[in-house]
């Protein structure tokens, strides 16, 4: 009996969530509209009617008339927009064209639409589109008109994707091609010649001005791909990429140990190359030494004398204090490792860094011997935990790479590279 009373709690309770789920998003749908987020209270209201017609017999008749209303003043209002705003003001009625049509997508595949509106009636989804992509037309047009060529380019395409599953919207996919190549060649062209103006000002050969050349003539080669290579931008880019790269030579005490790889990391800013090798032609110098100091565990003992006054139960009933005299013997284990880094960067100009991080564990074993009261209060217990050497190494990296990352000197060094 007590497990059916559990099981219709839990539907109950299961039952009060999903009616609170629904009001709710009744709820939101309202409060959307109230703030004028109409596309957002029509998804919330959908949301609601589809939960209430899974039910058989869902009875609408307390919120039919406040849904329809609101239906009626959001698709008036986008009606409204319509016809008021001027033959030019293209982006307002692209956005009450855009509602339209996504209130009717929404709304048409819902057999309850017809008990809220007739808007899937009233208007068909191809001939809101073509609306659409008719204001698309004439936005690009007039861009066209002022020489806006992306602004044209992107227009037509608009159009031309918006009537797309009905066909060809006049001639506007083959007008987002022209405008296309006419935006691309013209951007490919201005950034061609800011590659060339930062080479041809570039009189200190500045590695930093060579990327930002490089970077302009990939830029021209990357709008203009659709179309080809654009003259030789491509190779231009390569070029001052090259010419764009300091080179770093590094000599390393330990070259594959973890922490020298975490600090080539640090430099490692794109347009850095490391040399391992010397003879080569290098723009910095960068020098790491690191040594490593174990202290292996050190032990400390020591004896305290304790005393305790217990209250003890005589065999007559009286009450007496008995005093336990016992020792305490604390033995205290501790190790730890320091790793060094020297760091020097020359040319920077010259900056010599020296880290030094120390890893350190300790235990501590308690126990106690003698007359020891027996309430289990004075038990063998350790406190802390000694790690092993590994372990401390494993430590004394992590907080030397972490302080290495949080190093303004660092910061300051990064700068300078890529100022080189």
């Amino acid at each position: 009996m007590q497990k059916i009373k559990t099981n219709l709690s839990a539907l109950f309770l299961f039952g009060c969530a999903l009616l609170l789920a629904g009001c709710a998003s009744l709820s939101t749908s309202i409060s959307q509209f109230e703030q004028g987020n109409y596309i957002a209270s029509v998804k919330s209201t959908i949301v609601y009617l589809d939960d209430k017609y899974k039910k058989a017999g869902y009875d609408d008749s307390d919120e039919r008339n406040g849904i329809r209303e609101r239906f009626r003043i959001i698709e008036s209002s986008y009606e409204s927009t319509i016809r008021s705003v001027g033959d030019r003001d293209y982006d307002k009625k692209i956005a009450a064209y855009s509602a339209l049509l996504e209130i009717r997508t929404l709304l048409a595949s819902r057999s309850y639409y017809a008990k809220y509106t007739d808007l899937p009636d009233r208007y068909t989804e191809r001939g809101l589109r073509e609306n659409l992509a008719g204001q698309y037309y004439l936005k690009a047009s007039v861009a066209a008109a002022a020489k806006d060529n992306r602004q044209a380019a992107i227009g037509f395409a608009a159009a031309a994707d918006t009537f797309q599953q009905y066909g060809l919207y006049k001639d506007a996919a083959k007008l987002a091609d022209k405008y296309k190549f006419a935006a691309d060649n013209q951007d490919a062209g201005e950034f061609y010649r800011q590659g060339q103006d930062l080479v041809a000002r570039n009189q200190q050969r500045s590695r930093a001005l060579y990327r930002d050349a490089s970077q302009a003539f990939y830029n021209a080669y990357t709008v203009y791909r659709d179309h080809g290579a654009y003259k030789d931008a491509q190779t231009l880019a390569d070029k001052y990429r090259t010419m764009g790269t300091v080179v770093l030579q590094v000599s390393s005490n330990e070259p594959n140990s973890d922490i020298t790889r975490s600090v080539l990391a640090l430099f490692d800013l794109g347009f850095t190359r490391f040399q391992y090798q010397s003879g080569g032609t290098a723009d910095l110098g960068m020098y790491l030494n690191t040594s490593y100091l174990y202290y292996p565990p050190k032990v400390r003992q020591y004896v305290e004398a304790v005393s305790e006054n217990v209250d003890v139960k005589n065999q007559d009933g009286t009450t007496s204090v008995r005093t336990y005299r016992f020792n305490r013997r604390v033995m205290v284990e501790e190790n730890s490792m320091q790793i060094t880094l020297d760091l020097s960067v020359t040319r920077v100009p010259n900056l010599d860094l020296r880290y030094n991080e120390v890893a350190e564990s300790h235990r501590t074993t308690i126990s106690y011997y003698g007359d020891v009261p027996g309430n289990g209060r004075y038990g063998y217990r350790t406190e802390g935990y000694l790690m092993g050497r590994d372990q401390l190494w494993q430590a004394a990296q992590a907080q030397l790479i972490n302080r290495l990352n949080s190093d303004n000197r660092i910061r300051m060094i990064q700068d300078d590279i890529r100022n080189f």
